[in-house]
């Protein structure tokens, strides 16, 4: 089955063949991992930063990524003005950046 249009074809068995590799290609990785990993012992407590974390931790984005906000703070200053919190703005400038990605790629 094929189905032509104004700008090339699309193909179900073309695309099926594609997910099967990339499932194929999932599961050969997922095969690869490590067999000694056990349940229920140490090896499954959670691991912050190159320590361990206390019992009952929690850590926030703000603290986990502290170095990379700090080094890029006058770019992350800049974009805490366009950050209201609002739901609806982020739909708005996800349409604009859309529209002017779709622009550039018909120009």
């Amino acid at each position: 089955m094929r189905l032509v249009t104004g700008e090339g074809y699309w193909s179900p068995l073309a695309w099926l063949a594609a997910a099967a590799g990339v499932l194929l290609l999932a599961g050969l990785l997922w095969s690869r991992g490590r067999r000694d990993w056990k349940r229920g012992t140490e090896e499954e407590l959670p691991f912050l930063s190159g320590e361990a974390a206390p019992e009952g931790a929690r850590v926030g984005g703000q603290h986990l990524y502290w170095g990379f906000v700090e080094g890029l703070r006058p770019y992350v200053e800049r974009l805490r003005a366009f950050h209201s919190g609002f739901v609806a703005d982020y739909v708005a400038w996800f349409v604009v950046v859309l529209a002017m990605a779709l622009l550039v790629a018909m120009v």
